[in-house]
C-alpha cells in the first residue's frame, strides 16, 4: 500500500507538472495571438484607414482646402501669358498696398511726433531762432498754397468762360439750324402747293393727243375716282357675300345641332328602353325564383326528386302466380 501511495503521488506530481506546462503553453499562445491581433489592428489603423483609400479624394470633406488654388496671381508659373487676367474680387496688389499703408502710417506717426515737439518748444518759449525759421517755412508754404489756389481759381474761371462760350456757340448753331430747316420745309410746302403734278390743276394731255411726260400719271383724277367707286362697290358686294355665307353657315350649324340633339334623344330613349327591359327581365326572374322556392317549401326537402307512387306496385298484386 505504501508503494502504491508513493506511485500515486508520483503520478499526481507528473500530472500537475504536465498541467502546468499546458497552462504555460496556452498562456504563451494566447499572448502571441493577442500580440498578432494588436499588430494587425495597428497596421489597419495606420495603413488601411479611411484616409488611405484610393477613392478618399472623392469623399474628402476638406478637399477644397487641401487643393492647390487655380492661380496664384499673374506670376503663377503654371499659366502662360494668355492666363494673365484678374479674377472678379481678386486683389493682385495686396502686398504693395499693405507696404504703402505701413509707410503712410509711419509717416503719419513721425509727423505727429514732430508737431508735438514743435508745440512743446513753443509752449516752453525756448529756441526762438528755431521757431522763427519754422514760422518762415510755414509762411512760405502758405504763400505757395495761396499762389496755387489763385492760379487754380484763375484756370477754373477761364475754363468756365470757355465752356459758357462753347455752349452759347452750340446753342446759336442749333437755333440757326432749326431756322434753316423751317425755311427749307416752307419752300418744300410752297413747291408742293404749286406743283401741277401733285395738284393736277391742269390737263396732262395736249390738244394733239400727246401726254406730258413730266405730269402724266397714267390716268386722270376722274378715272381714279371712278375706280375708287368701283372698289367701294366691290367691298359692299364682298361684305354682303360674307354676311350671306355667314347666315348659311349659321343655318347649317343649327341644322347640325338639331340633328345632334335628336340623335342624342334617340340614344337616351334607347338606353331607357334597354334599362326598362332589363328591369322587367330581372323582376320576372325574381318572381320565378320566388315561385320555385314556394313550390319547394310545399313539396318538402325531397320534392325535387322523382318519386314512384304506390299504385304502380299495386297493379302487379302481391302473389307469385
Amino acid at each position: 500500500k505504501k508503494a502504491q501511495a508513493e506511485l500515486d503521488k508520483l503520478e499526481d506530481r507528473q500530472f500537475m507538472g504536465l498541467n502546468r506546462l499546458m497552462q504555460i503553453k496556452e498562456t504563451d499562445k494566447n499572448r502571441a495571438r493577442a500580440e498578432a491581433e494588436r499588430a494587425a489592428k495597428e497596421y489597419s489603423l495606420q495603413h488601411l484607414n479611411f484616409e488611405k483609400r484610393d477613392v478618399f479624394d472623392l469623399n474628402d470633406p476638406k478637399a477644397l482646402s487641401k487643393a492647390t488654388p487655380l492661380r496664384c496671381g499673374d506670376e503663377d508659373p503654371r499659366f502662360g501669358p494668355s492666363s494673365a487676367q484678374q479674377f472678379n474680387g481678386e486683389d493682385l496688389h495686396k502686398q504693395e498696398r499693405i507696404r504703402q499703408q505701413k509707410l503712410q502710417y509711419v509717416h503719419t506717426l513721425e509727423q505727429q511726433v514732430f508737431e508735438k515737439h514743435m508745440l512743446k518748444k513753443m509752449d516752453e518759449g525756448g529756441d526762438e531762432e528755431y521757431q522763427r525759421r519754422a514760422q518762415e517755412v510755414i509762411d512760405a508754404c502758405n504763400a505757395i498754397d495761396n499762389d496755387a489756389q489763385d492760379t487754380r481759381k484763375a484756370i477754373m474761371e477761364q475754363y468756365k468762360a470757355d465752356l459758357l462760350a462753347s455752349m452759347e456757340a452750340r446753342a446759336d448753331a442749333k437755333s440757326q439750324e432749326q431756322m434753316d430747316n423751317q425755311a427749307q420745309n416752307q419752300r418744300e410746302f410752297d413747291f408742293h402747293a404749286s406743283d401741277p403734278f401733285l395738284q393736277e390743276d391742269r390737263p396732262h394731255v395736249m390738244e394733239n393727243g400727246r401726254a406730258l411726260a413730266g405730269e402724266y400719271k397714267g390716268s386722270t383724277r376722274d378715272e381714279r375716282v371712278e375706280v375708287f367707286a368701283e372698289q367701294l362697290q366691290q367691298c359692299d358686294h364682298n361684305a354682303a357675300k360674307k354676311a350671306y355665307e355667314g347666315s348659311m353657315e349659321m343655318a347649317r350649324h343649327r341644322a347640325n345641332e338639331m340633328s345632334r340633339k335628336q340623335l342624342l334623344l334617340l340614344e337616351r330613349e334607347k338606353q331607357r328602353m334597354k334599362r326598362a327591359m332589363a328591369m322587367e327581365v330581372s323582376a320576372h326572374n325574381r318572381g320565378m325564383h320566388q315561385s320555385q322556392r314556394d313550390a319547394l317549401a310545399v313539396s318538402g326537402r325531397d320534392g325535387h326528386k322523382n318519386q314512384i307512387h304506390p299504385s304502380f306496385f299495386e297493379q302487379f298484386g302481391t302473389g307469385t302466380r
